[in-house]
């Protein structure tokens, strides 16, 4: 979550009425590992609560954070910057994203006031200084972060900066290239700076592959990644759309003061209304918004999404909030204690409503905007092991606090991390995975991970007994770990100490990526494929590229930009790219990558129906893929996946200029302010081309329960298998009506769900269409039962079942019914009825792989007994590579029956497996080692050509014939 973070901020001020309530600072200094630890809530009865007992965030004292900032040898650095910044829940998101910075004095002491009594994260950085943030503790008691009261000050709050940083430099600009001055840059761990009167900008940060955003006022924000030292980062910003509004008391109309208002977009956003109820939420990117407006009292949503374009703000919204309730409890350790970490979510099944919160100081989690209805807890307290379940909480007419959720310490695995010379790893998280336990298949498991520390040692808490893989993730830089994870188990009541963890031997490869011409391609990557491991980086500015801590072996090294994948020249997209290269320890492997040209350019002009030049539409191409059998709506997927490419805008006369494109046909997709898009396929490199955005329509429609009642709440998801465009909402009281406005030609499938129902119908609609009237009647949601066997009919305990469909997932939140018992059944409440996806996962690691099996449930009667599932086991060690046959399958057409799907061969490699055992083109596959993998048993197929190289696989085609294809490494 910390890469996705804005940087936190707090007001730094509060209106002069509200002196009178800050009172004298508390000082509280800080040991090396001790809690920060402040006033106890108030106790609260369990129901009737009129009025919330926590005292409001925004009128207490404020708080501070001092300390002081140190080099390795302990000198004191003077001048270094150090930032405090929170992701609490309690604010807004305007509160959290400013600056709150200061920069360290001549004896590196530093205090930062002003803060709300929140959780914050403190880091510091300075030239020559990687950013480190602080922490405090080690093992299970180990933390990065400052629990802040009003009115604490917060001493001994100390940082010791990591050496090794590197400079980067770069600028941030708008898109017509003007400069912007007092930007905020940041990189993934919040250390920010700001720009100067040129948009430019020189920050320090940790070597490597580092990605920046920044943020101003005025604009949404943008980013840049690349290699650093040496990468020129450019950072455009778009103009904020702006969503404007109002919160009113249903049924009466008054204002409402103080209600948190989200976005519910793209752009996210959240805010408070003020005491004329009024919001305005900015910095937003471009698309459809649903505001929400929710607090202890309230809970709304808009009638219809809002439709944002390129620096547009909102025509004013209302939103009518009806009576609603809150939920505060606290996550208590047995034994003593409050959970400091986790999160508690309410989950209404029959209501198909879902609510979760942070554990906030003192365990304390507090829900607002609840609805009546009963709800089933989950609760999830990091290190802990929750209670199997947990009381439902019922709502009917009042809030309910004072609840106490209980967890326990559980045991702990103990050990550390080394290389191949015995020296400790830091920072590598260890992750404990349970294994299945076939005796008591239901039975509660537990997971765990920690991160590494200096001495390479690391402490997984929370867990019950049992059966364990021990798997290492390794991504600070990323590097080789072990191929196959390490069982381990944990004894009933003991801790399991002693786990030493080694890591492979590494080399280290090193390359460059460029056309025939000799030119570095921007924006590429290399990526290794290989044995059990991935390496990628980002190609630098002069086309070269470094990837160390790879493990010994022999690797496949590929090109890629975005979602594109870069060929050689004057080959295909169904020949092999790359090149394989051995890496072996402690040695350099140097590897030269030639693609095909990247500079290719198509412009063009985006017209309206009645052929006006449309400025600032975005414009967006994607290399269509010329492989054999490949579905011909993947162009228009990726261009709705451009997520950090260089925002195309056409200008004042609609005109636009698409550079830097790969050789082959594209796909270009304009889509504008106000709603509305043109999707052109096929499209040469230096052609001329006429977007044509036509007239936006709408859809309306009413949905009913069987009976005629409309549901209080439901979700619409509506999409066009062939273009890729989808919308989504929720909605609300609204008697049953529901609306999406701006919406394209095109037909599309409509899903319908609601806790008691769901439905699926599909509608079409012209360019500038008004089609009103669409009813969906929901089919009630049924039970489903079934048995999961092997591939012998045997029952498989200890598997995870899930139904999806209509826009609905169930699973079992009130029990483990949906996990298989030793006699390998099943049972899932509220699945919806018709077209499903059941899909069947392993409960903790097992023998057996993941299955996604089609069926169609009738509504005919409130229970379904379905067929036996049949699933394979696994054929690949966890983590481990799957060989390759040396053939591709033809793509699925959009909308087609998956209960139809068929194997067909669309390209056999020459020279492959495959092809040296008489496979061709069209040819159909229809059984894997004498298993049938037609009809209801198709989802068999890949989980039994999943296979390690080496494997023979015995491929049964429809003309007859009976083929052995032993796969080689991929």
């Amino acid at each position: 979550m910390r890469s996705e973070r804005v940087v936190g901020a707090v007001l730094l001020v509060i209106a002069g009425g509200l002196w009178w309530l800050r009172g004298s600072p508390e000082e509280v200094g800080i040991a090396a590992g001790e809690e920060v630890r402040g006033p106890e809530l108030p106790a609260v009865g369990r129901e009737g609560a009129e009025e919330p007992q926590t005292i409001e965030l925004r009128l207490g004292a404020l708080a501070s954070i001092a300390g002081t900032i140190t080099d390795p040898q302990g000198k004191p650095v003077a001048g270094a910057q150090v930032c405090a910044s929170t992701m609490s829940e309690r604010l807004t998101q305007d509160e959290r994203r400013r600056r709150n910075c200061v920069t360290s004095e001549r004896d590196g002491h530093y205090r930062i006031a002003g803060l709300f009594g929140v959780r914050h994260e403190v880091i510091a950085g300075a030239p020559t200084f990687k950013p480190t943030r602080y922490e405090r503790g080690e093992g299970a008691g180990r933390r990065e972060w400052i629990d802040l009261r009003p009115a604490m000050e917060a001493l001994g709050v100390d940082i010791v900066l990591e050496a090794g940083g590197v400079e980067v430099r770069g600028v941030v600009k708008d898109l017509s290239g003007g400069a912007i001055e007092g930007a905020v840059v940041q990189d993934w761990r919040q250390f920010s700076t700001l720009t100067g009167p040129e948009g430019e900008f020189s920050m320090w940060v940790q070597p490597g592959e580092i990605g920046l955003s920044a943020t101003a006022d005025g604009y949404t924000m943008g980013s840049d990644g690349g290699v650093a030292p040496g990468h020129a980062y450019e950072i455009l910003l778009t103009p904020e759309a702006v969503l404007v509004g109002k919160v009113v008391r249903a049924g009466g109309g008054e204002p409402l003061e103080g209600v948190r208002v989200l976005g519910n977009g793209p752009g996210g956003g959240s805010t408070m209304t003020d005491a004329q109820g009024q919001f305005r939420i900015d910095r937003l990117l471009p698309g459809p918004y649903k505001p929400r407006a929710e607090s202890d009292e309230v809970y709304g949503l808009a009638e219809e999404q809002v439709m944002l374009g390129l620096g547009e703000t909102s025509e004013p919204v209302v939103i009518a909030a009806h009576p609603a309730f809150f939920v505060e409890g606290r996550v208590v350790i047995e034994g003593g204690g409050s959970c400091d970490t986790g999160w508690v979510a309410l989950r209404d099944a029959a209501g198909g409503r879902w609510a979760q919160a942070q554990v906030e100081v003192d365990g304390v989690a507090r829900l607002r905007g609840i609805r009546a209805g009963e709800y089933k807890v989950d609760v999830r307290c990091q290190g802990h092991v929750p209670e199997d379940t947990y009381e439902d909480v019922k709502i009917t007419d009042r809030s309910v606090s004072g609840l106490a959720w209980k967890v326990s310490r559980g045991q702990a695995i103990r050990g550390v991390v080394v290389d191949a010379r015995g020296e400790p790893v830091a920072k590598v998280r260890v992750v404990a995975a349970p294994q299945q336990n076939a005796s008591d298949p239901r039975v509660q498991k537990t997971s765990g991970n920690a991160k590494t520390a200096a001495s390479g040692r690391f402490e997984v808490t929370g867990l019950l007994s049992g059966r364990y893989l021990l798997e290492v993730q390794a991504w600070e830089p990323p590097r080789a770990t072990p191929p196959k994870p390490l069982e381990v188990t944990v004894s009933k009541g003991q801790d399991l100490d002693g786990v030493r963890i080694e890591l492979p031997a590494t080399g280290e490869v090193r390359g460059s990526v460029r056309d025939a011409e000799g030119r570095p391609v921007r924006g590429a990557s290399a990526a290794l494929s290989g044995g059990s491991s991935r390496y990628g980086s980002s190609v630098a500015d002069d086309g070269t590229f470094r990837i160390e801590y790879v493990g010994a072996g022999e690797y496949r090294v590929r090109a890629h930009r975005g979602f594109e994948d870069l060929r050689a020249p004057g080959t295909s997209d169904d020949d092999v790219q790359g090149e394989k290269i051995e890496v072996r320890s402690d040695a350099v492997t140097t590897v030269d990558l030639v693609v095909a040209s990247a500079s290719g350019k198509i412009t063009g002009v985006v017209r309206d129906e009645h052929g006006s030049p449309v400025a600032d539409a975005f414009v967006e191409a994607a290399r269509e893929s010329e492989r054999a059998g490949a579905a011909g709506n993947a162009g228009s997927l990726e261009t709705r996946w451009s997520f950090g490419k260089k925002p195309n805008l056409t200008d004042a006369d609609g005109r636009f200029s698409l550079s830097d494109l790969s050789e082959g046909k594209h796909t270009l997709r304009a889509h504008r302010r106000g709603g509305g898009e043109a999707l052109v396929e096929h499209v040469a490199l230096g052609s001329e081309v006429t977007l044509t955005i036509a007239a936006a329509g709408r859809v309306a429609g009413t949905v009913s329960l069987r009976g005629g009642a409309a549901p209080e709440e439901f979700s619409v998801r509506m999409f066009d298998e062939t273009s890729g465009y989808r919308r989504q909402d929720q909605f609300y009281r609204t008697g049953g009506a529901w609306s999406f406005a701006e919406v394209p030609a095109g037909t599309f499938k409509l899903q319908v769900s609601t806790g008691a129902g769901a439905a699926e119908t599909t509608v079409t609609v012209a360019a500038g269409e008004e089609l009103a009237g669409v009813r969906v009647e929901l089919t009630p949601k049924v039970t489903v039962r079934g048995t999961v066997v092997d591939l012998d009919g045997k029952p498989v305990p200890g598997m995870a079942v899930q139904v999806t469909g209509s826009g609905a997932t169930a699973s079992a939140k009130d029990g483990k019914a949906n996990v298989t018992d030793e006699s390998g059944r099943f049972e899932v409440h509220n699945a919806p009825a018709g077209p499903v996806r059941v899909i069947v996962i392993p409960n903790g690691r097992g023998d057996y792989d993941f299955t996604s099996a089609s069926a169609l449930l009738s509504a005919e009667a409130p229970t379904v007994e379905l067929p036996p599932i049949p699933i394979a086991p696994r054929r690949v060690e966890p983590n481990g590579a799957s060989g390759d046959l040396g053939y591709t399958l033809r793509d699925v057409e959009p909308g087609a029956d998956p209960l139809q799907r068929r194997w067909i061969v669309a390209h056999v490699r020459p020279g492959g497996p495959a092809a040296r055992a008489g496979v061709v083109v069209g040819d159909e596959i229809v059984s894997v080692d004498g298993h049938d993998v037609r009809g209801a048993n198709n989802h068999l197929f890949f989980p039994l050509t999943r296979v390690a190289a080496n494997t023979a696989v015995t491929l049964g085609l429809a003309r007859g014939a009976s083929v052995a294809v032993t796969a080689v490494p991929r």
